[in-house]
């Protein structure tokens, strides 16, 4: 694993607040006294001070509470270590998370977060290696990882190790079962597949529908099963599941078979790696199509080209809302990044907003105090739009219903 180079320095002691130290200066005087009630001239020269060294003294306790002051008002760097997948199958999904959290180090954090990056290789055990460097490298806090297979492998480690996680991406991601330090930054896959079966329902007059994912893949078959409750809820009929196996199906026979039957709607519940191909392998169907959140990057659009229109995938973003912060958010990553921005970049740039929120409130740059300044950080105007967490550390936001038109998503009417 590497770890990134933009480091700040580190810590600065904290001292303790200015004290006054009054200086008593005795000097003998002529007494009126008889010799027999005066004090001892033995033991008055134990309480003589130069004048000389009182005025070095006041300025010494002086030059203290000076520097004390200074350095009270200094915070010691929050140590973020933010891990994504920026090479494998899955790097289109973590580059962007990964630059969407760098630009909002660069332009938000004002010295106050140390950025640590990891690359977990869009594998499960390369995840679980980067957590732990992360942690041995001393980060207070972790971002990711991206898939949600490897953070369930992976964040059990941060919450051992008493780390807090942000799950910027990890939209299936069962964070009850590994404990209370896992917060979730992306709506749950849960969520997203609701608002666009929904749609799908009420829009488009869904009532049956081919499922087809990926048995083999953790994030796949989580998605799944968000597609058969959503179909349920909205009385639609999954008639068949095609499942596919990499190396031992081809995308072109799964998909003959699902568009077989003439279904009305066809669910994709796949990573990124065969989104693009499913898209163009199903394009002349004539089934409404609806993909989970794997198919919710710019990269994935692209590669299919024309045979992506159509496709309604929801988000935890959308380039085209009218939030003025996401507004900012695009202008400054197109600049930065020469290409526009997906919804894992916003996730990425939007978990640094909530851990500034998170500092403000925190004692200390400590894991303890920033897990309990993030029950307490309340609503946080993010790119995302207003951002709380409820009491299970789920994000509470609305989802961007989507529908790809000209390699492009725009919001569904």
């Amino acid at each position: 694993m590497s770890s990134g180079t933009s480091r700040s320095s580190l810590s600065v002691p904290m001292a303790q607040s200015p004290v006054s130290v009054p200086l008593l200066i005795l000097k003998p005087t002529k007494s009126s006294l008889p010799s027999s009630q005066r004090f001892p001239e033995s033991l008055m020269r134990h309480f003589r001070v130069v004048p000389a060294l009182a005025l070095t003294l006041a300025v010494s306790v002086l030059g203290v509470a000076c520097g004390s002051s200074s350095a009270t008002s200094s915070k010691t760097p929050l140590i973020v270590g933010s891990i994504a997948a920026t090479s494998g199958s899955a790097a289109p999904l973590g580059s962007s998370q990964q630059s969407g959290t760098a630009l909002a180090v660069s332009e938000l954090a004002n010295g106050s977060i140390d950025l640590r990056t990891y690359d977990e290789m869009s594998d499960v055990q390369a995840g679980a290696t980067a957590m732990k460097k992360a942690i041995s490298d001393g980060a207070h806090v972790v971002l990711g990882p991206t898939l949600s297979s490897a953070a369930a492998v992976a964040d059990p480690f941060a919450q051992a190790a008493g780390v807090p996680v942000l799950g910027v991406t990890n939209a299936t991601l069962d964070m009850a079962a590994i404990g209370n330090l896992i917060w979730r930054v992306s709506l749950s896959e849960n969520a997203m597949v609701s608002a666009s079966v929904k749609y799908a329902a009420s829009k488009k007059s869904v009532k049956n529908a081919v499922l087809i994912w990926e048995p083999a893949d953790g994030y796949s078959t989580g998605s799944a099963e968000s597609f058969r409750s959503a179909a349920k809820a909205n009385g639609i009929t999954i008639t068949s599941e095609q499942k596919y196996v990499e190396g031992a199906t081809s995308v072109g026979s799964i998909s003959a078979a699902a568009s077989s039957g003439s279904p009305d709607a066809i669910f994709l519940a796949l990573r990124s790696a065969p989104a693009g191909d499913f898209l163009v392998a199903t394009a002349a169907s004539g089934a409404v199509r609806v993909g989970g959140n794997g198919f919710n990057s710019a990269a994935v659009v692209k590669s299919s080209g024309a045979a992506a229109d159509g496709l309604i995938v929801s988000g935890s973003w959308n380039i085209n809302t009218s939030n003025a912060n996401s507004k900012k958010f695009v202008d400054s990553y197109t600049k930065a990044n020469n290409a526009v921005p997906d919804a894992f970049a916003a996730q990425g740039y939007a978990a640094i907003q909530v851990l500034l929120a998170a500092l403000k409130k925190a004692k200390t740059a400590s894991s303890a105090d920033i897990q309990v300044a993030l029950s307490k950080i309340g609503t946080v105007e993010t790119v995302l739009g207003p951002f709380a967490f409820d009491a299970q550390n789920e994000p509470s936001y609305p989802a961007a219903v989507q529908i790809v038109q000209g390699e492009a998503f725009t919001l569904a009417s």
